[in-house]
């Protein structure tokens, strides 16, 4: 038994209620009183001691059981809930390891230093004498006071080379702190210093809208670099941060669309305009990380860099990368010996070539509607890539030179299946070279691109398994108990966050597009779970997955109770381990063996997907029994109630359509 079904079984909801003073009252098996979360006449708070749970039928519709009710009535997170209900219950909770309480205690002390250098550089800007030309600056750069004080800019003060240092010590941070945090740095002689000195300071926030690091443009004419970020910290990778996706993320989830520009002015001039779908990707080409964020948000894609020639060469360097991370996919083998598939993103990226001799921050300003146009006009990737590519081509040019631009263009251009003759057909006509044999060098080019077949040996000493305890699968999810088939979905969607979205939409496509969709067949959610440590688990999962956090497993281990934690481990995420792993072989019939076990990988990889979509329907099929339940038992107590009845009809229809739809599904797998 867990500690939540520990604590769930010792704590009588009952007494927990009373204990809070609610005024319940017997009504067959179970208790009403009025909602102690909002005014009411009607009593239409009812408790179900039976399963332990509560359920608000007014105004707040909410409901759940011991722990969501103390979450609620205290104002506290799930950790909150759980140590005051264990001290209830006389049920000791494990303390979080020192190593751990070490590491988030360091981390949240550099959250809190940022928070406060980001406040000390923003009064600066406000109210400093010595920041009126800086000040000047930025209405000249045409942000208003609103937008300054959105996103925090704010000014390092140049009169001393310790302002920023001695002020966050007065706080109590130590020189160290201050300098792992990237404010301060350490000379060759051992003096400390700030690192930001007469500059405008722009903060950088992580997607859920910490300060994590800073954007420092050079005020003076002769001081370089033109923009210095904060060093690599715990904190703060550029390479995996895009600026403003904080803001950005609810707009580009809303229109599918992310607009990349190139730097901060840029996206909050764009902000500002009201084009709140603009990130930036901080001066630097585009990285794998980057568009793995915005892949979450987004369906497309725009590249909006500026038009000289960096800004092209940045845009090709960004589409290299777009290449290698999009598109469909493959197989590989993994560090532990196993071949699984890798989920490549299916974005469609377009580019927006702007006017010669204007970047967006200026576009934006002077000619907004312009920009909108330019935005839904933008040009799909392949026509981008010929065009640049080969703009220098002229008729002078040799034929070693041409050559040399099909080779750089083809591998980008082959993958664009849908379009690979057209595009071969444009390219070979830009080229002046024939398309058969642009088409002969792309095949030359794949050849050379395959990896060499690996040893008989080196076969052996990747295929070795290696022993792990059996994890939740499939297989052993078809156990009776609806506790091992949550315990299934759960383990699926912490490895694979991708299918939520695939659950989702069968759930949007059974509800037909009719109202029921919102509610009754709306997104899968931890209401979908009984176990209170799998809802717990669940929510802090949709946490991960919407504030776009690369690691899921990571994010969960950090934020989540060590007991949780445990729980987690027993699930043994990966139920994609599962799949049994291809076995030794002789070198000459390694060929023939290796496609019939990528066909059975695959195979088994696709079942898996299948079996999670079956199972999450079924547990859908089971909340809404057990809510449909509920209210038929506050429609008995009610008598002709109308609403209740209609309601009660509701979630019947709702159970009958996700029914129908498994159904089906059984159907198709038979077939098959």
């Amino acid at each position: 038994m867990s500690v939540t079904e520990d604590i769930k079984a010792r704590v009588d909801i009952v007494d927990l209620m009373q204990a809070y003073n609610v005024p319940l009252k017997k009504a067959g098996r179970n208790y009403k009183a009025p909602c102690p979360f909002h005014n009411e006449r009607t009593p239409s708070f009812v408790v179900f001691p039976d399963s332990g749970t509560w359920r608000c039928f007014g105004a707040c519709g909410d409901g759940g059981d011991i722990f969501s009710f103390v979450m609620k009535q205290e104002n506290v997170d799930f950790s909150g809930a759980l140590e005051q209900l264990a001290n209830r219950a006389g049920i000791e909770l494990r303390p979080r390891t020192p190593e751990q309480s070490t590491r988030d205690a360091a981390l949240d002390k550099l959250r809190g230093l940022l928070t406060e250098t980001t406040q000390f550089f923003y009064r600066q800007l406000l109210e400093s004498p010595l920041a009126e030309d800086t000040r000047q600056y930025v209405s000249k750069r045409g942000l208003n006071d609103e937008t300054v004080e959105k996103f925090l800019i704010g000014y390092a003060p140049k009169e001393d080379w310790r302002r920023a240092l001695s002020h966050l010590q007065t706080l109590g941070y130590s020189e160290d702190e201050i300098i792992e945090a990237g404010v301060a740095t350490r000379s060759e002689k051992g003096k400390v210093y700030d690192r930001f000195r007469d500059r405008l300071m722009i903060p950088i926030r992580d997607v859920r809208g910490q300060v994590i690091g800073f954007g420092a443009r050079a005020l003076a004419k002769d001081d370089n670099p033109k923009y210095l970020n904060s060093p690599q910290t715990p904190l703060f990778d550029k390479g995996s941060t895009l600026f403003a996706l904080d803001a950005a993320r609810r707009s580009i989830r809303e229109s599918e669309t992310a607009v990349i520009v190139e730097g901060y002015m840029d996206a909050l001039q764009a902000h500002q305009a009201g084009f709140t779908n603009v990130v930036a990707q901080m001066g630097t080409a585009l990285t794998e990380p980057q568009l793995r964020q915005l892949a979450r948000y987004a369906k497309r894609l725009i590249l909006a860099l500026d038009p000289d020639a960096a800004g092209v060469g940045a845009t090709m360097r960004g589409l290299n990368v777009a290449r290698q991370t999009l598109g469909s996919r493959k197989l590989i083998f993994d560090p532990n010996a196993m071949l699984r598939q890798t989920d490549k993103l299916d974005i469609d990226i377009r580019v927006m070539t702007l006017p010669e001799g204007q970047d967006p921050d200026d576009l934006i300003r002077d000619e907004p509607e312009r920009w909108q146009l330019l935005i839904d006009t933008a040009q799909p990737i392949i026509d981008y890539v010929i065009e640049a590519g080969t703009a220098q081509v002229t008729p002078q040019s040799s034929l070693p030179d041409r050559e040399n631009i099909a080779r750089e263009l083809l591998p980008l251009l082959m993958e664009s299946e849908p379009h690979r003759h057209y595009s071969v057909q444009r390219l070979a006509f830009r080229l002046r070279i024939n398309e058969r044999d642009l088409i002969a060098l792309a095949q030359r080019q794949q050849k050379e691109a395959q990896p060499a077949v690996p040893s008989a040996a080196q076969q052996k000493s990747r295929m070795l398994p290696s022993p792990s305890p059996t994890p939740i699968t499939a297989k052993n999810a078809n156990s009776p108990t609806i506790s091992a088939m949550e315990g299934y979905c759960l383990a699926v969607l912490i490895e694979r966050p991708d299918l939520w979205p695939v659950i989702n939409r069968k759930l949007a496509e059974v509800a037909g597009g009719r109202d029921a969709r919102d509610q009754l067949l709306g997104p899968f959610s931890a209401r979908d779970f009984t176990r209170t440590d799998y809802q717990a688990i669940m929510n802090a999962l949709e946490r991960a997955v919407d504030q776009d956090d690369a690691e899921p497993l990571e994010y969960l281990r950090q934020t989540l109770p060590a007991e949780l934690c445990e729980e987690i481990d027993r699930l043994q995420v990966g139920p994609l381990s599962s799949i049994q792993r291809p076995g030794t072989w002789e070198a000459r019939e390694m060929e023939s063996l290796l496609k019939d076990k990528t066909r059975v990988l695959m195979n088994a990889v696709i079942r898996i997907e299948e079996e999670f979509v079956e199972k999450a329907l079924q547990l859908r099929s089971r909340r809404l029994r057990r809510e449909s339940d509920e209210l038929f038992f506050l429609q008995s107590e009610g008598g002709d109630d109308h609403a209740l009845a209609t309601r009660v009809s509701r979630y019947r229809i709702a159970r009958r359509e996700i029914d129908q739809a498994l159904l089906q599904m059984r159907q198709t797998h038979h077939q098959a």
